[in-house]
């Protein structure tokens, strides 16, 4: 005869079989910036240097979460085994910021909080950024550059970019998404005035 607390312990114990058998498939997080790895170097900044501040990038808010999304036609597709490291709006800030200050030598380029105004604030917002399952990807953003000095000139810009490449994982439709931020990233450089 076999009692009620065995009957319950082996039908646990066997619950607990099944599960172990039933493991959830590795989580990757991805980042779109790709660290640089260089010497170790302490730059004094000039108090006349130009500043300049990137306000958090705006996106479409189904975009705004840290889900890996593909598009095909209408419906959306969010990777069930891989998420971003970050909101994806943070994401893009982090990489615009760190490549327009790769390329632009003499200012000092931010997203951060500063104690005292920047001479310029750049504002960008991204309306389309999709990529679909067949590897065709586009970015449609506009940003303009507000000078500090309202008697200068606010610089509006606006850019349509598009990229093809494989999007078999969720590491190549961040690498192609990587790709359009870089691009987007360097229109938004070149249109910074030389003088602030």
């Amino acid at each position: 005869m076999m009692f009620p607390f065995r009957r319950t312990a082996l039908a646990f114990l066997g619950s607990c079989t099944l599960l172990a058998g039933c493991t959830s498939p590795r989580l990757h997080v991805y980042t779109l910036d790709i660290p640089v790895h260089s010497d170790t170097k302490s730059l004094q900044v000039s108090p006349q240097a130009t500043i300049v501040q990137l306000s958090r990038i705006v996106i479409p808010d189904y975009l705004d979460c840290q889900d890996i999304i593909t598009r095909q036609g209408e419906e959306i597709h969010r990777s069930p085994n891989s998420r971003w490291a970050s909101r994806l709006s943070l994401s893009i800030t982090n990489l615009i910021t760190n490549e327009v200050a790769a390329t632009q030598h003499d200012i000092l380029v931010t997203d951060q909080p500063l104690i005292q105004a920047a001479n310029m604030q750049i504002m960008i917002a991204i309306s389309e950024f999709d990529v679909d399952v067949s590897g065709h990807a586009i970015l449609n953003a506009h940003w303009a550059i507000v000078p500090h000095d309202r008697r200068k000139p606010l610089i509006r810009n606006i850019a349509h970019l598009s990229a093809d490449g494989p999007v078999k994982t969720d590491a190549d439709t961040a690498a192609l998404m990587r790709k359009l931020v870089v691009q987007l990233a360097d229109h938004i450089s070149r249109s910074i005035p030389t003088t602030p």
